[in-house]
């Protein structure tokens, strides 16, 4: 079955728990924290303790600099990396085998080190106009990032009341009637995107005002188990549950999410994925972070095995691999268990073999899978291989471009021509079910 993709139409802190609560008790927009007016009759000397912690060290209109030159310490150690480690697409070209200079040239235009040499960057000059654009963005991004300036964008709205629809269509709808800042700068969509991919991924797979539809990206099978899935998620509001009660507690089912191969999405902190619960406010949720880099975010604990508890929210991490965490996880139900792979890398020659076990364990369950890859490449791979494996198996999303997938470029520092976006494509599968007839007793 060959698939082609289906293109798109044309420094954090966590909430305190008690904080977390009494924000789902008020309007999103009282939720924010604001200003104090004591700043307002003071010097500035002596503003209050909110508004000095904001002090920027890089204005607005002074966010570029060359990598080596920044006047942040982690950009001039990110220079000094790729000088290290990178390597010269002209001498590449010129002696593919011979081991290339050091970039040590940093293009003007963008900030990074491209070239060994001023020479070997003008004969280079045209190729390296189709990522310089995304290069200086990139470096823009991150001396934002470290500015010092107030993240207004990272304030987060709490709950929103249930007869509140949410357009999940693409980015700009979610962020507008979830009850965001106004985003005022694709810099700032950009931050949030990257935050925010992970639980903006699995809910749009699962809320039943997904933008994926049915032919297009869905298929027959697909529906049947997202179906289910949305069963539990979106059940009929019980009397004499209010928003404000312990979910953990009041809900009928809890709702399992398991990603494997864990890495970035287990770092992020808890309230991050609070906008997950919040679109599903009357289910309890289990996220399980396993892999041998899922590490709940700040901590120093090397236990194997943790459990935090947020909310309507427990998150599990294990650090064992699957094969051996999936016993301990059974039975599975598909009406209530789910399995998302964000860019597992299944044809990637270091990984290929690590998946090879898993996978048939997951199929085996009958349950959801869903996957992601970091660009159009990446995804197809992943394809090829798992039609390629023999494995009985139903397709539920085609592969295609995601809706949510982080708007911010990830610069591989080896070679700084290549980069990917979180998250960039996903695709859906299922062991296959088979239906039973009744033979003709004739």
């Amino acid at each position: 079955m060959a698939f082609r993709l289906r293109p798109l139409a044309p420094a954090l802190r966590i909430v305190p728990r008690a904080t977390a609560r009494l924000c789902m008790q008020r309007p999103a927009i009282e939720a924010r924290r604001s200003l104090s007016l004591k700043s307002f009759f003071t010097s500035r000397k002596k503003a209050d303790q909110f508004t000095s912690q904001f002090e920027p060290v890089l204005e607005q209109a002074n966010l570029f600099h060359p990598l080596s030159k920044s006047p942040l310490d982690p950009v001039r150690a990110k220079a000094e990396w790729i000088t290290a480690h990178g390597t010269c697409p002209t001498c590449k070209e010129e002696a593919p085998e011979a081991k290339s200079k050091p970039p040590t040239y940093e293009c003007p235009d963008c900030g990074y080190p491209t070239h060994c040499c001023e020479e070997h960057y003008k004969m280079g000059k045209e190729e390296h106009k189709h990522v310089c654009g995304t290069l200086r963005e990139v470096n823009e991004d991150e001396h934002d990032l470290r500015s010092g300036r107030r993240m207004k964008e990272f304030e987060f709205p709490g709950a929103q009341h249930r007869d509140e629809a949410v357009n999940l269509s693409n980015w700009d709808t979610f962020l507008y009637t979830r009850g965001f800042l106004s985003m005022n700068s694709e810099r700032s969509m950009r931050h949030v995107s990257h935050v925010l991919t992970y639980p903006l991924t699995i809910a749009s797979v699962l809320h039943q005002s997904s933008p994926y539809q049915l032919g297009k990206d869905l298929t027959v099978e697909g529906l049947k188990s997202l179906a289910a899935l949305r069963h539990t998620l979106h059940p009929a509001m019980m009397p004499g549950i209010t928003q404000s009660q312990d979910l953990r507690s009041t809900a009928t089912h809890t709702v399992r999410i398991f990603c494997l191969g864990a890495r970035a999405e287990s770092h992020l902190p808890p309230h991050i994925y609070m906008q997950l619960a919040y679109l599903f406010p009357t289910t309890a949720f289990q996220l399980h972070f396993i892999g041998p880099d899922a590490i709940p975010p700040h901590t120093k604990s090397k236990e194997p095995h943790q459990h935090i508890h947020y909310e309507q929210m427990t998150f599990v991490y294990d650090n064992s691999r699957y094969e051996t965490y999936h016993a301990e996880a059974g039975p599975f139900n598909p009406y209530y268990d789910v399995f998302f792979l964000f860019s597992p890398g299944l044809a990637h020659p270091s990984t290929k073999d690590m998946w090879k076990p898993t996978i048939p364990k997951l199929l085996d369950t009958k349950c959801a899978i869903f996957g992601t890859g970091f660009d159009e490449q990446d995804v197809m791979n992943d394809v090829a291989e798992i039609e390629s494996s023999g494995y009985e198996l139903d397709w539920l999303m085609k592969p295609r471009e995601n809706v949510f997938r982080s708007l911010k470029h990830e610069v591989n520092m080896t070679d700084v021509r290549q980069s990917a976006q979180c998250n960039w494509g996903i695709w859906g599968i299922r062991g296959r079910r088979y239906d039973v007839n009744p033979s003709d007793q004739n």
